[in-house]
């Protein structure tokens, strides 16, 4: 090259790499997170790219709140309450039984890994990453369970793995390590986190109003939350992620009420942008650490290694396996004795078995371990656990990720199969058709109104997507037009508060409330953009 380049040049040039793939990706029939890992590989062995490497506090601080935000924002709360249980196992005892078995057997195994460096390899990648899973079956047929089941596991299994990692460097570095510190540790830095986030969004809900409804305010204040919260959370020694996690719950139930209709479909268009960047350029940034990953490891020892790490990778599958086999257990179906039922029931976990792929999170957690322990001797086995966590985070990046969706094909999972978007859409015409129902009609004016709205409401039962804010088809007088919009908006009211309840009773999957409530801000957007031509 004719001048070095600064590492803003860098991610530019990877970011024009991520649009050419990200177009190509149809073509491909690939999940773009092992697309774009693949290609970060084959970057990083050409050697044709300079390669960023991965910087934790980037991580951390920048990358994985948003990423965390966005993904509790889009959980379904109730259907988390209901498979709290499996999630919790899922996301706390099996992170503590990985950690603790790949610690006992890389201990046994591997010369010269003592029991804190081999509990902090266990850490490290003891977590399914929180964007992989759901990203790489995100267009698969799964059933709402499982969906709900990895999209939970995502939000809190980082926080465990992490706060056991924290531990764990304690050990190395101090060289000593007690199990009931510890595990109050554990408990203290969760609960706290847990707090802190809900003590924000209470915060923010009620400091809401000051904001005046300025769409661009809201959004950048949005924007803003997870970042400070999870700082916040980490200076205060709590879970950053569970504080961030809480935060976006807490904030999207109240989301329904809290913003107007034009900053929602704001932040649901940036949002979208942002999320996609930042999903994008971790993975392809993933993919090419391989020479800072190597660089510190003898050639002599890269098949012994890679030997290991798939090894470990295997484990990790076995333990997964068997803590999932188990799930019936933890059912409150009456019927677990149902032959039928049981194997459909262990067909899904043979799927959510096979669904926990590492990511960027581990690889950054291997990059944060010290160089140097207190006593100032140099931890020499720094280096082999960076390239360990590399090799199982491509182990199941590539060959999970890649056969994934050939195993839910051979396996056929049960799938939702009743229609929840028009069984909604049906529920909210009749709630409008009884809301008009019960006007009084003192006018001929709103007769008339009353009539065409009637006429266009029985239309949408079969045509759902018809846009329902057009009044192309009324005469243009100005008091008619006044009564047709106000009569229109108390009727998206109506259906804004059936949407809530619909959602609090978990009645229907998140996806489709949000994709409803995106409507209702179409409509209401197109209302007040008539109302002012």
């Amino acid at each position: 090259m004719f001048y070095q380049t600064t590492e803003l040049e860098h991610i530019i040039w990877i970011s024009i790499i991520l649009i050419v793939i990200t177009s190509v990706r149809s073509r491909l029939k690939l999940a773009l997170p092992i697309l774009l890992v693949i290609v970060g590989l084959i970057l990083s062995l050409a050697q044709c790219f300079p390669v960023l490497a991965i910087n934790p506090d980037i991580i951390f601080n920048i990358v994985l709140p948003p990423i965390l935000f966005d993904a509790a924002w889009n959980t379904s709360i109730p259907d988390f309450k209901r498979q709290f249980s499996k999630i919790s196992l899922l996301a706390v005892g099996l992170v503590l039984i990985t950690t603790t078995v790949i610690a006992v057997v890389v201990h046994s195994i591997i010369p010269g890994f003592n029991w804190a460096i081999s509990f902090a390899l266990g850490s490290i990648i003891s977590p399914p990453d929180a964007i992989a899973a759901t990203s790489i079956a995100k267009d698969l047929p799964l059933s709402r369970k499982l969906i709900t089941l990895l999209e939970g596991e995502s939000l809190l299994n980082d926080a465990s793995a992490l706060i056991a990692f924290k531990c764990a460097i304690i050990a190395l570095v101090s060289g000593g390590f007690s199990f009931w510190n510890a595990g109050l540790q554990f408990v203290g830095m969760g609960i706290s986190g847990v707090a802190l986030g809900l003590s924000i969004g209470y915060g923010f809900v009620k400091l809401h109003r000051f904001l005046h409804g300025n769409s661009n305010v809201e959004t950048f204040a949005v924007l803003l939350l997870p970042f400070a919260t999870y700082s916040l959370a980490e200076h205060l020694a709590a879970s950053g992620v569970l504080a961030v996690v809480s935060l976006g719950m807490y904030i999207s139930w109240n989301s329904f009420s809290l913003f107007s209709s034009a900053s929602r479909l704001q932040m649901s268009h940036f949002w979208d942008v942002i999320i996609f960047i930042l999903n994008g350029l971790v993975f392809l940034i993933l993919g090419m650490q391989l020479p800072h990953v190597v660089e510190a490891i003898p050639r002599s020892e890269i098949i012994v290694l890679t030997l290991y790490g798939f090894l470990i990778f295997c484990l990790l599958i076995l333990i997964r396996l068997i803590v999932t086999y188990f799930f019936p257990l933890f059912s409150r179906r009456q019927d677990k004795e149902d032959a039928a039922f049981q194997w459909r029931f262990r067909k899904e976990y043979i799927i959510l078995s096979w669904s926990g792929m590492r990511g960027v999170v581990s690889l950054a957690t291997a990059f944060a371990l010290p160089l140097y322990a207190n006593n100032g001797l140099l931890i020499v086995q720094r280096n082999t656990v960076l390239f360990l966590s590399f090799v199982v985070i491509i182990f199941t990046l590539v060959i999970q990720g890649i056969s994934l969706p050939q195993l839910i094909k051979r396996i056929t999972p049960k799938p939702n199969k009743q229609d929840k978007g028009k069984e909604l859409n049906d529920l909210l015409i009749e709630r409008s058709l009884s809301y008009l129902g019960s006007l009084e009609i003192d006018r001929p004016l709103v007769q008339e109104v009353v009539q065409k709205m009637q006429v266009k409401l029985q239309s949408q039962r079969e045509e759902p997507n018809d846009m329902k804010g057009s009044i192309k088809d009324i005469t243009c007088r100005d008091e008619l037009r006044a009564c047709y919009f106000d009569i229109e908006l108390s009727m998206i009211q109506v259906q804004r508060k059936e949407l809530v309840r619909s959602y609090q009773r978990g009645v229907y999957p998140l996806e489709d409330i949000r994709r409803k409530e995106f409507e209702l801000d179409l409509w209401t957007a197109n209302i007040y953009q008539e109302m002012n031509s």
